[in-house]
C-alpha cells in the first residue's frame, strides 16, 4: 500500500485507488498516516476536524470515520485492524517502512545533505533530483486541513524548499548552471523575498557569462526588499554583487570533489525532467485524447508539436499532462525546459547536454558546435522534449534532436517556419469544465449547489483556467464567502483584476508583451475595437475601425486571430466569421492602466447606435 502526501493526498493499493472522498474523514486519515506509528490522541483529531466549537457528537462522529475508513481498508484486503489500530486514548496507523512519501523524501534529502557536506555533489545531485521529483504540488493540497494538518503541511512544504535549493546547489557544482537559469526565475516569482534564490540565479548567471544579467538580478532583489520590507539585501548578497562586480575568481565554477575511495556515480542517468502533474486537471478530453495519438515515436526520424493559445489558456497544464501519459513510450528519458527572459537556445543545449552526460568542460561554447552535439548524443535514442513558453520557431530549431526523440512545445504564439511541425491552438475551457475546475479548486466546501453564480464568474473571466484557479483560491482563502460575494466583486468593470493580484496572479505583463508583438497597424486596430464597447462582431462590422475595405478588415481580423488576440466562430455557412475579444485582455486594453502605447490611440469607435453593427446572437 502506498500513502502519498506531497501533493494531492492518495492511497492506492495494488493500482486501485483507496483514499476516501468525504473531505473530514480524508483529514482523520491524512493525521494518521503523517503521524504514523504513534498515537494520535481522540481530542487531537477533534480539535482538527472541527478547530471550533465541536458538536457534542464528535466522538461517535469520529468512531464513525474509523468504522468507515476500515472498511475500506478491509476491501483492498487488508485485517479489520491492520492499518488503523485503536489504543486507549486514540488511534495509530500502523504502516510499513517506505509505503509514505513523506518518509522517503526525508530519507532521499537526509542522505543527499550528507553527501554534499562530504564533497560528493554528483551524488547528492542525484539523490536530490529523486527526492524532489517525488512532489506534485504543495503539500497536501486537497485536503481539508485544521491546525495540525496545517503545521505538519507547513512543514513539510519548508523542507521541499530546502531540499530544493541543496539540490541547485549542487547542480552548481557539477556545472549544470545553464539549466538552472530558466527554473530559478521560475522559483523566484513564487518566492519574491527569497534571497538565496536570487544568489543561486546570480552565480548561474555569472557562470553563463552573462555577468550583465547576474548584476541585474541584484538591482531587482534590492528594489524588491526595499519596496515590499524596507530593507537592503543581506550583507552575504551583498558580497555576492562585489564578487560579480570585480570578476573574483572565487565565482568560477569548482570541479567536484569526490570522496577517496568513491566511485564516480555514472552520468548516463535516464532523465526525466517534466514537471509536476495537476492533481484538479480537468477537462480537454478531445485535446488530450488527440495528443496521446500523437506523441508516439513512429519511423527512424522525430516530429514536433506545438500547442499555442493565448494567455492563461492552460498550455502548458495541457502539454505537462499529455506528456506524463506518454511518458512510458520515449525510455531514453524526457527533458524540459522553461524559455523565460533572456533565454536562448544555446543555455538550454548546455543544460541538456550537461544531463545526458556530457562533462561541462566538454560543452562546445557555441550554439551551433552545441546543437550538432546534443544530435549526436540524441541519434539511435526514443526521448521527449518539453520545450515552455517558446515564442518562435528560432528558438526551437537549434534543440531538434537527432533519432527518434519529439518535441512538444508551447507558446502563446509561434513566429517562423519550422517545417514539418504539428500546431494544436488550444481555446478557453467550456463553461461546464470552468465551473468543474473551480468546484476541483475550492476543497474546503461544495460550491456546485451554486452552479449559476459559478457560471456567471467563468463567463467573466472567459474561460480561462489561470483566472478560474486564482479565484478558486479566492473562495478558499475566504471560507466565509459565498460565491455570490465573489460574483458581485468580479462582475463588476474593475473588479476582477484586484481579485486575481490577491492571488497572485497578473496578466497584463504577458498582455504588454503580446500587444508590443504586433505589427503597429494591427495593434491599433486591436485596441479600437476593445475600445468600441463590443464583444462580438463581423468584418462588415469592423469597416469603420480598420478604415479601409471589408476584405482588408477581414485580413486585420484574420492576423489578430493568428495571433491569438481574437477568437472566431465559423457560422453555418461556412463563409461568414463571428470574432470576439477574450474578456480579461478588452479589460486591460480599456482599464486605466493602460501602456503607454495603448493611451497614443486617440481614435474612438462610435457606439452601435451611430454605425449599425449589431452583436451577433
Amino acid at each position: 500500500m502506498r500513502f502519498n502526501t506531497l501533493g494531492t493526498f492518495e492511497v492506492t493499493h495494488e493500482d486501485r485507488l483507496l483514499t476516501p472522498t468525504a473531505p473530514k474523514q480524508r483529514s482523520v486519515l491524512a493525521l494518521l498516516v503523517l503521524c504514523h506509528g504513534g498515537l494520535v490522541p481522540v481530542t487531537s483529531l477533534i480539535e482538527e476536524i472541527w478547530p471550533e466549537n465541536p458538536p457534542a457528537s464528535a466522538l461517535t462522529t469520529l468512531q464513525t470515520y474509523i468504522y468507515q475508513l476500515r472498511k475500506l481498508f478491509c476491501a483492498a484486503g487488508n485485517s479489520h485492524d491492520g492499518v488503523l489500530v485503536t489504543k486507549p486514548l486514540g488511534y495509530l496507523a500502523r504502516i510499513a517502512p517506505g509505503s509514505v512519501d513523506a518518509d522517503e523524501f526525508e530519507q532521499l534529502a537526509g542522505t543527499a545533505k550528507n553527501a554534499l557536506e562530504a564533497g560528493d555533489p554528483l551524488r547528492a545531485s542525484q539523490l536530490l533530483h529523486r527526492a524532489t521529483a517525488l512532489w506534485r504540488g504543495d503539500a497536501l493540497c486537497d485536503v481539508q486541513r485544521g491546525p495540525l494538518l496545517d503545521a505538519h503541511a507547513a512543514k513539510l512544504n519548508e523542507a521541499w524548499l530546502q531540499a530544493l535549493g541543496m539540490r541547485v546547489e549542487a547542480d552548481l557544482q557539477i556545472g549544470r548552471h545553464h539549466q538552472l537559469v530558466g527554473e530559478l526565475r521560475g522559483l523566484i516569482a513564487k518566492y519574491p523575498l527569497h534571497e538565496d534564490l536570487y544568489a543561486k540565479l546570480m552565480l548561474a548567471l555569472y557562470r553563463c557569462d552573462r555577468r550583465s544579467q547576474a548584476l541585474q538580478v541584484y538591482h531587482e532583489v534590492r528594489r524588491c526588499l526595499d519596496d515590499e520590507l524596507g530593507i537592503d539585501p543581506s550583507p552575504t548578497l551583498q558580497r555576492l554583487h562585489q564578487n560579480v562586480l570585480s570578476d573574483s575568481p572565487s565565482l568560477r565554477q569548482v570541479t567536484p570533489v569526490v570522496r577517496a575511495g568513491t566511485a564516480a556515480a555514472p552520468r548516463n542517468i535516464v532523465q526525466a525532467q517534466l514537471p509536476a502533474d495537476l492533481s484538479d486537471f480537468t477537462g480537454r478530453t478531445a485535446e488530450l485524447a488527440e495528443l496521446d495519438r500523437l506523441l508516439t515515436p513512429e519511423g527512424s526520424a522525430g516530429r514536433t508539436f506545438a500547442v499555442t493559445g493565448m494567455t492563461g489558456v492552460g498550455k502548458t497544464v495541457l502539454a505537462v499532462r499529455a506528456a506524463h501519459a506518454a511518458r512510458s513510450r520515449f525510455p531514453d528519458g524526457q527533458l524540459f525546459a522553461e524559455f523565460g527572459p533572456g533565454t536562448e537556445p544555446a543555455d538550454v543545449l548546455g543544460g541538456f547536454l550537461t544531463d545526458l552526460g556530457v562533462p561541462a568542460a566538454d560543452v562546445p561554447a557555441g550554439e551551433a558546435e552545441r546543437a550538432k552535439l546534443f544530435r549526436t548524443r540524441t541519434a539511435g535514442g526514443c526521448g521527449l522534449i518539453l520545450l515552455d513558453n517558446v515564442s518562435s520557431a528560432a528558438q526551437i530549431r537549434p534543440l531538434l534532436p537527432g533519432g527518434r526523440w519529439v518535441v512538444l512545445a508551447t507558446g502563446r504564439r509561434l513566429t517562423g517556419s519550422l517545417p514539418g511541425v504539428v500546431p494544436m491552438l488550444l481555446e478557453p475551457m467550456s463553461t461546464d469544465d470552468g465551473v468543474t475546475l473551480m468546484s476541483k479548486v475550492v476543497t474546503s466546501r461544495n460550491i456546485l449547489h451554486e452552479r449559476g453564480t459559478v457560471a456567471a464568474v467563468v463567463h467573466r473571466c472567459g474561460g480561462l483556467p489561470v483566472a478560474l484557479r486564482a479565484l478558486g483560491e479566492r473562495l478558499s482563502v475566504n471560507r466565509h464567502w459565498p460565491v455570490t460575494k465573489l460574483a458581485a466583486r468580479v462582475i463588476g468593470d474593475d473588479g476582477l483584476r484586484p481579485e486575481l493580484q490577491a492571488a497572485g496572479v497578473d496578466l497584463h505583463g504577458p498582455f504588454r508583451e503580446d500587444l508590443a508583438a504586433l505589427e503597429p497597424r494591427d495593434r491599433q486596430v486591436l485596441t479600437r475595437l476593445c475600445e468600441s464597447g463590443l464583444d462580438c462582431f463581423t468584418a462588415k462590422n469592423a469597416v469603420a475601425v480598420v478604415e479601409g475595405s471589408e476584405r482588408e478588415a477581414e485580413d486585420a481580423l484574420d492576423r489578430l486571430v493568428a495571433a491569438n488576440m481574437l477568437r472566431v466562430r465559423v457560422q453555418a455557412d461556412g463563409l461568414e466569421f463571428h470574432y470576439s475579444l477574450p474578456p480579461l485582455f478588452k479589460d486591460f486594453c480599456t482599464g486605466t492602466e493602460r501602456p503607454s502605447h495603448l493611451l497614443q490611440v486617440v481614435a474612438t469607435i462610435p457606439r452601435e447606435a451611430e454605425t449599425g453593427i449589431a452583436v451577433p446572437g
